[in-house]
């Protein structure tokens, strides 16, 4: 055999090894991924909830369509979704408030949980809470859930009167006398001398992304120690 061929042989025989060796990465990827996607969760894993969601901008965020369930990454919804929650359907607008979000949603089937966070534009318009209350039932009638859960709704830097103080006391009484939850997750951004903790605003009224994804954090954690107490 020439010399001259040898080189060419043993650069085929260098590839089909390559070549060998790439198929049993290949292989080995594939069969990971597989017990990845079949292995049972862990016993201390939370059970995925289907979640109705309702609220403003504070909610929405850069959501595009938020009640067809295309929930921006900058929405505290988001980050409770990525938690393994399913979307099961809601509405948020930026500038609605209680009346107008009870006038918008449509009818929620299969929820588990009820999440609304309202009151910001309630206080910024005028709306007294004695309207905002039967539009929290309307809510509640059009996305009926086992659980449902009033969100503590966050400061402004320059607060209106009745206060948001006031507004989430409101929210709480509410919700003990309709056998509903009440929730503060917000507590991390709210300054001693009132309004926004430095960095978590950028207006006096909107949550930054961050602290957006703070608060879906605090509230999956919330939805997670209330389902393994149960």
């Amino acid at each position: 055999m020439s010399p001259k061929r040898r080189p060419s042989e043993r650069s085929h025989i260098w590839k089909r090894m390559a070549l060998i060796a790439a198929v049993g990465i290949l292989a080995a990827v594939i069969a990971g991924a597989l017990v990845m996607t079949t292995a049972e969760p862990g016993p201390d894993a939370p059970e995925p909830q289907a979640l109705a969601v309702v609220g403003d901008s504070n909610t929405e965020m850069d959501s595009p369509d938020f009640a067809a369930g295309q929930i921006g990454e900058d929405s505290w919804v988001a980050t409770v979704l990525a938690a393994g929650h399913r979307f099961a359907g809601g509405w948020a607008v930026a500038g609605s408030t209680s009346v107008d979000q009870a006038a918008g949603l449509e009818a929620v089937e299969g929820a588990q949980v009820l999440l609304v966070m309202t009151g910001t534009n309630d206080l910024a318009q005028g709306v007294p809470f004695d309207q905002a209350a039967p539009s929290l039932e309307a809510i509640v009638a059009e996305a009926p859930a086992e659980r449902v859960v009033l969100l503590a709704i966050p400061p402004r830097d320059e607060e209106t009167t009745p206060s948001s103080t006031e507004f989430n006391q409101s929210l709480q009484d509410l919700a003990e006398n309709r056998g509903w939850e009440y929730f503060d997750g917000l507590e991390f951004l709210r300054s001693p001398e009132g309004g926004f903790a430095e960095g978590t605003t950028n207006d006096g009224v909107h949550l930054t992304p961050e602290a957006q994804e703070q608060f879906g954090e605090t509230v999956a954690d919330y939805l997670a120690e209330d389902d393994a107490a149960s």
